[in-house]
Parts: C-alpha cells; structure tokens; sequence
C-alpha cells in the first residue's frame, strides 16, 4: 500500500499539478479572501498557475503596520515622544500598498492584439482597511482623503448589485474614544476626588504600557463637576452648530474639517448593495434632500466618533429600513435618537454618547444591548413594540464610582428593564459588582445563565466585595457560569508635579502579582447561596494578581460551590513561580477535584 501510494504521488507531481491547484480560481480565491491581503498576494509565488488567483479574491483587507517603539534614550518613556506633524510617509505608503491591492484584482488580456483592462473575476464583496498612524494620527485628510474617495468609489463600482458589499474603515485605530476613566471613592465616605495637601487630585489614565496609572493633577485644571475645564474657544464641538443660516432653521453652519478629519462622499450614500457599514472616525456628509439616502441592502452600522450635522446620525439611521445591527460611539451632538420603527432590529450598542438623553426602541426583534456611559435617568429608555426580550446584555458604568443613593436608586431602576429574560449579563463598574451598596438594588434575574463582573477590588475591600457577590448570587438562582474581571488598582506614577520615567528594563522586570502567603484569608461564614451549591459548573477569574482581596474572594466561591465542572484562571503579569504558588492555592480550593482546571 505504500509504494502505490508513493507511485501515486509521484506521478501526480510528475504530471505538474496537486489536489489544491486544480481547485478552480474562483475557489481558491475565496481560501485566500479569508487572509490579508498582503499574505493573500504572496500566494502568486507559488506556482504560475496562482499568478491570476488574487484576481478572484473578493475580500480586501489590510492595517497599517504599527511604528517601532523608539529609545529615547531616558528622555521620554518607552511609546512617547514629540509629535512629528509632518511624518506622512508611512500613510501614504501604506494607502500605495491598499491601492494595489485593489488594482490587483484587474488582469490584462490580449484582445486583438492590443493589451486590455478586464474585470476582476468576482465581484468585490469586502474592503477593509485599518490606519495605525503615528500617536493616533494614522489618516490624514490633506494627503489620504482622494485617495480614499477612490477606493470606495472602486469598492462601489466592482460590487454586484444583487449581491452584497461589507465596508470597514478604521481611520484611527489609536484613537481615544472616551475619556471617562474609572476612580473609586475611598472607604469611610470620603470623596475620591478630595484634594490632597499639595492642592492636587487624582485621576487615572492609560499608559503606553496599556496599563492604568494614577496622575495628580492641579486643582484648578478640574471645574466643580470634577472634569477638566476646557477652553471652547480653543476646542470646539464639531457636532454642534456654529450658527444658523438666515431663513432655513434646519441648516447648520459647520466649521471646516478638521486637519485629520475624513469627509464622507456623498454617493457612499446611494449604494444598493451596502450590507455592512463600519466607519470611525469622520464627518457625515449626507445629501440634503431628504429622499436621497438609498441604502436598501444596509443590515449593519457601526459609527464611531462620527460628527456633522447635528441631524446627520438620526437622518442616516431613520434612512436603512433593513438594519438589524446598529453601533453608535462617540456621536456628538444629537441628544434623542429614534429607532421605534426598526422592527428587524435585533442589537443596539450606544458606547460613550455622554450627550444621548432619550432613546426609543422596537424590541419586536431586539435580543442584544450594550451601553457605556453613566448610569441614565428612569426615561432614557422606551420600548415600543411590546416586553423586552434582550436575552444578551452588556453594561459598562464608567467613570466615578456609584454611590449615593440617588444614583444607586437609577441603577436599579435601569437594571430592572432587563431582568425579566436576560439570560447573558456583562456588568462594568469602577468597584467591583458596583460596590457593596448596590447589591440590594440588584433585582432578580430568574434566567440569568452567565454573569460577568468587571471592575477593581482593593486590597481592603476583601469583606465588602464577598457581601457584594453574595448579594448578587442570590438574585441569580440558575446561573451556570460566573466570571470576575479584575482591572488593575491605578499606580501613581507622579511626584510632586514630575513625571517617574521607565525604561525598558523596568517594565520587563515589574509585575502585578501581590501575593503574600503568610496573609491570613479570613473567609466569612457563608451563607446559603442556591446557584453555588446547585447550578453553578464553570467559575472563571481573569487578571487574577493574588491580593488579599481577590483571595479572600475566590477562596469564598470555590469553598462553596461542590458542583464546579470548570475553573480557569489568567493571572497577572508576574514571575512564573509566583504563578505557580497562585495555581497551587485555586487547586486546593476547589472541592470538585474532578472538575477540568486551566490556568494561563
């Protein structure tokens, strides 16, 4: 069986061809729509019968590579430098390498004896495209806007009208979409933003590392709402009108476009084969006659940091009859958003939209939310079409800690909107489970099959945040799996009004893990908790550092849950052998020895 095997394999190279190359063009490139672009095209070297294959290829994709970290030499920490405002090289070669991408995908053929254009061989059924740029600045208007009109002009023109075109341009990758950072209140009841001796208040930020620092920073930069006060002169909201025109209260007088700010072309507006719209950030163009917008085909939007006029994002959203997915981050501006007539809609996701006060639903459909931002009034809220019946639902609180009453009264009101048939809930706060207070406003979840709490647990927050889950767990009677996300406790990296420089060596050789085996974890009594002795079989921990907190915290889960199947554990940036000591101790709390333990 062997040799005729061999034999048979010999003669099928010998006869110049395998299994993968007599697959037809149109198949292959379809495996090779599935890889970058750039890894899709060095498949032309492989033999000359792929030479024509990226012609058949129906997806474009590619991301701008990100610069190396320079070495400053000590004058500034690894990932920071001065801004070189006029280094546009690297956008424009990677705008070149896109370009011939796209151009790729047409081959020349004799005809008649001259040579001449002909179509790609499949229609163009995707174009992405992701700019890293430099410091955040990755597209730039002056240099990248015709170009970019080009490829989606292009994008347009090879798509079939009745097939189906996904657009994804990601012009900043590196941009900030929001600047509400999580800050706790200290235990005792004293403000967490109370000044300290030096006249300074502390704040978190994320470092080039991606980690959370702590940055004191003057009194005097913060206003009485504790954000800092800036000058609207010198920073002026593109969302908002700068004046009205004479006679036409609808028009708006908008400032030109930023520097790096990308306006759309108003024919992307007309395209019947659009399914999937993803664009951040940019500036909405929209036709001005109101019958205009033609986008038939339009399934998924996904805005982020999108600005324009002050009607743009609800005059596009009311113009896709078909959407069933719709993202809206960062959309300055508009203060109310209607969707009540969007029966197909079936995920709504409004991510940082500080200036959002009103949203009315269909939730004929809806089975999936997501919202960031502060806890919202009792009427941020309508739902028309009947009950809600989200099955999946994501909620992020950023900013301060909640917890005075009045906003621990709206917490509940909101989370009872969803409590009925939610069956998946992600919950994001600064303390985690919002803080021992907010368990009593916690209501009764009776589906709930998987929860996960995000948020930082402090070292003397060890008892508080066992009476906060327990609070939690009994609202929960059939949950199946429970993950807890640690964030990590901010570091300050501030003395005086200097900044601490670090070097490479210093962020190789720091690490998160706080352990300390001769701390005493005093576990409290616990009390009857039905989904940890009945229901639940998967407990997860992520960026586990080890503190006395998290300890004491997943020592009380795992002593009380006899019917654990599963325990996953992913600890924090730290040596390998505190890891170990840290793996070791989960193991000996599990009471199910059976039960399959992963460790990363």
């Amino acid at each position: 069986m062997a040799s005729s095997s061999s034999s048979s394999s010999a003669s099928s190279a010998a006869g110049g061809g395998d299994r993968l190359s007599k697959l037809s063009s149109t198949v292959l490139g379809h495996i090779l729509s599935f890889l970058p672009s750039d890894e899709a095209a060095r498949a032309a070297a492989l033999s000359h019968w792929w030479r024509d294959v990226f012609a058949h290829v129906h997806t474009v994709s590619l991301d701008e590579p990100q610069r190396p970290v320079p070495d400053p030499d000590g004058d500034w920490s690894p990932g920071w430098r001065p801004i070189d405002r006029n280094a546009a090289a690297l956008s424009l070669t990677f705008a070149h390498r896109l370009s011939a991408a796209l151009l790729s995908r047409l081959r020349l053929r004799l005809a008649g004896g001259d040579w001449t254009a002909t179509v790609a061989g499949v229609p163009l059924r995707a174009l992405r495209a992701g700019f890293h740029g430099d410091h955040g600045y990755g597209f730039r208007a002056g240099t990248d806007a015709g170009i970019l009109d080009t490829w989606l002009a292009y994008a347009i023109h090879q798509a079939d009208d009745d097939g189906e075109l996904h657009l994804d341009l990601r012009l900043c990758l590196a941009a900030i979409v929001c600047d509400r950072t999580y800050s706790l209140h200290p235990r005792g009841g004293a403000e967490a933003d109370e000044d300290d001796d030096g006249g300074r208040r502390s704040r978190i930020f994320v470092g080039p590392n991606g980690r959370l620092y702590g940055l004191k920073l003057p009194v005097e930069r913060f206003d009485a709402d504790g954000g800092e006060d800036e000058d609207e002169d010198e920073d002026e909201d593109y969302a908002s009108p700068k004046s009205t025109l004479a006679g036409d209260g609808d028009e708006e007088e908008l400032p030109p476009p930023h520097e790096y700010e990308y306006v759309t072309p108003r024919f992307l507006f007309s395209c019947s084969a659009l399914r999937t719209l993803r664009i951040r950030p940019c500036r909405l163009d929209l036709p001005p006659a109101a019958n205009a917008i033609s986008l038939p085909s339009l399934e998924t939007m996904h805005l982020i940091q999108i600005t324009g006029r002050r009607t743009s994002v609800q005059r596009l959203v009311s113009a896709c009859l078909c959407l069933a997915d719709l993202t809206l981050e960062a959309c300055k501006g508009l203060t109310e958003l209607d969707v009540s007539d969007k029966r197909r809609l079936r995920r709504l996701a409004l991510r940082c939209w500080h200036d959002l006060a009103a949203v009315a639903v269909d939730s004929s459909e809806l089975r999936a939310f997501e919202y960031r931002g502060a806890v919202p009034s009792p009427s941020f809220l309508t739902i028309h079409g009947g009950g809600i019946k989200i099955s999946s639902c994501k909620l992020d609180f950023c900013g301060a800690e909640v917890t005075d009453p009045p906003e621990l009264a709206k917490l509940g009101d909101f989370l009872h909107l969803f409590a009925a048939g939610v069956e998946s809930l992600h919950l994001t706060s600064a303390r985690l489970g919002c803080g021992d207070t907010a368990a009593s406003m916690f209501p009764e979840f009776p589906l709930l099959r998987r929860l996960e709490l995000m948020g930082i647990l402090p070292e003397d927050d060890a008892a508080a945040a066992v009476a906060t889950v327990t609070g939690i767990l009994n609202r929960t009677p059939r949950l199946e799996a429970l993950t807890l996300f640690f964030m990590e406790e901010p570091e300050d990296l501030m003395r005086g009004s200097e900044y601490i420089l670090v070097d490479d060596e210093e962020l190789l050789d720091g690490h998160n893990l706080k352990h300390d085996r001769n701390a005493a974890i005093a576990v409290p009594e616990a009390e009857m908790i039905t989904c940890l002795r009945e229901t639940i079989k998967e407990t997860n921990f992520v960026h586990y550092d080890g503190g006395l907190g998290q300890r004491t915290l997943a020592k009380f889960l795992l002593r009380n849950a006899p019917v654990v199947g599963e325990v996953c554990g992913e600890f924090a940036q730290g040596p390998l052998w505190i890891q170990t000591v840290l793996m070791e101790e989960i193991k000996g709390w599990v009471m199910n020895k059976s039960a399959n333990m992963m460790f990363f």
